[in-house]
Parts: C-alpha cells; sequence; structure tokens
C-alpha cells in the first residue's frame, strides 16, 4: 500500500474522465485524438498531463489500452466497475467501434483454448476484429 499513488480530482482529471465517458466507450480513441478534443475546452490538460493520465487509468483498470490502426494504442473508458474483465470485445475495422460479447460462447472458447491448447485467455484484454453489423450492411465490411 505504501507504492500506491494517490490519484487527485483535478480539474484536468475530471475534464479527461468527463471526456472519455462521453466519447469513447464504444469508439476507442489515441492519446493525440483525446488530447485535441480536450484543448478546446477551459482548463484543459497538457498534452503531457493527458498521456500521463492515460497510463495511469490505465493501470487503475478504469481505461482499457488497445492497439490503433497502424502504429501506437487507443483508449476507451470503461468505469470502475471493471464492466470489461470477463468477456471478449469485437472491434469494427470500419468504424472503429468496441462492442461487449457477453454470451456463452465466449466462455465455450476460453475453455477449449485451456483444455485442449493450455492457453489461458485473458478474456478483458481480447479483441476479436470484423466488421459490425451496420457497416457491413452500408457495404464496408472488411475481410
Amino acid at each position: 500500500m505504501a507504492n500506491e499513488k494517490k490519484q487527485y480530482q483535478t480539474a484536468g482529471r475530471r475534464a479527461l474522465l468527463s471526456y472519455l465517458k462521453k466519447y469513447t466507450t464504444e469508439t476507442p480513441r489515441t492519446a493525440e485524438e483525446i488530447y485535441l478534443g480536450l484543448s478546446c475546452g477551459e482548463r484543459a490538460p497538457g498534452r503531457s498531463s493527458v498521456y500521463r493520465m492515460l497510463g495511469e487509468l490505465s493501470a487503475a483498470g478504469t481505461v482499457r489500452k488497445c492497439r490503433a490502426e497502424g502504429e501506437g494504442y487507443a483508449y476507451q473508458f470503461v468505469g470502475a466497475e471493471g464492466d470489461c474483465h470477463g468477456h471478449f470485445h469485437l472491434q469494427c475495422l470500419s468504424c472503429g467501434r468496441i462492442s461487449h460479447l457477453k454470451c456463452a460462447c465466449g466462455t465455450e472458447i476460453s475453455a477449449h483454448l485451456l483444455k485442449t491448447h493450455g492457453f489461458l485467455v485473458d478474456c478483458g484484454r481480447s479483441v476479436l476484429f470484423g466488421t459490425c453489423a451496420a457497416c457491413a450492411v452500408g457495404g464496408e465490411a472488411h475481410g
């Protein structure tokens, strides 16, 4: 407990959390996109503060860090309840939206991988990539 760092609720941290809740619950954004989105507001945190706070929130489990298109990372708000830890995620390659796979097939896949291949899946960090129904209907399917 001596190594735990107190996270102060500064105006910048409140602004960042508010932005993340509003804009990244379904579609992750890069740190630079988040910084640019915050930069037009009052009391906007600086670029290095945004990157630092995203790292802290990711370590705390409030924000999920995932690979972005190309190189780098994107961030998605998951909240304090840790709703993203027990299931797979589906990320659309067209629109970037992430949805939760909260059905038995995720459990079945995990059980199969453990029993047959000796591989223990970290479901909260597992993302399946493809095309969501809306993009498939709109003709934006990736394969």
